[in-house]
């Protein structure tokens, strides 16, 4: 068998652009480590990226990922092809890698923004499928009060689904402390089901609603 052949580090610089703007949508992005770019999601869901050829190694045209958790293991995975995101179908983009000096070969036939795009959308729906009773047991995430299930739907549909707990405090003042109110952020936050501040709510919450709505 072959001794798998791993991108050289100028190549990984190049793709690291891609997963920096991924890491500008969705939240949980660990950074890289070795050749593979990984995030961390709600309820222990970790998600790799890697690099990867379909027709010779020293062109890297795709980027592979797949998703994970310790209790059902590997429960989803993507490819996104750069081809498909070409815009001249004779001049596919790729890393063109060749004795450790890579570049980008056809990088203006290359919609890398719409790349970007459906591989944090993605990333997003793994949010949600996090919840799911089949990735993680419905103990690991909290059961919704009627009043904090208002509280989300009005973040949602009338702060953008930006968390601020001053205008939160305003809103519900009397109906929930300012204690309770940034427990629920603490604890929402380190669930995965708000990100870090500036907190917003994230899709596995939006969801997590929706369920036991």
């Amino acid at each position: 068998m072959a001794a798998p052949f791993y991108p050289s580090f100028q190549a990984l610089r190049l793709a690291d652009v891609i997963f920096e703007e991924i890491a500008r949508r969705v939240p949980g992005y660990a950074g890289r480590l070795g050749s593979a770019w990984y995030w961390h999601l709600a309820g222990g869901v970790v998600v790799r990226f890697w690099l990867d050829y379909t027709v010779t190694e020293e062109r890297w045209d795709v980027i592979c990922a797949e998703a994970s958790s310790a209790r059902v293991g590997i429960f989803n995975r993507a490819d996104f092809p750069f081809a498909a995101y070409g815009t001249l179908l004779t001049s596919p983009p790729y890393i063109h890698d060749l004795q450790g000096a890579a570049e980008w070969a056809n990088r203006l036939y290359f919609n890398m923004g719409h790349l970007i795009v459906e591989a944090a959308q993605w990333l997003q729906t793994l949010q949600a499928a996090a919840i799911s009773p089949q990735i993680n047991p419905p103990a690991s995430f909290p059961y919704l009060s009627a009043l904090e299930r208002e509280i989300i739907r009005y973040v949602l549909e009338e702060m953008d689904g930006r968390f601020n707990l001053v205008r939160l405090r305003q809103v519900f003042n009397g109906r929930i402390s300012s204690r309770r109110l940034q427990q629920l952020a603490r604890e929402w936050e380190s669930l995965g089901l708000l990100t870090p501040p500036p907190r917003r709510v994230t899709y596995a919450l939006r969801a997590l609603m929706e369920e036991e709505g």
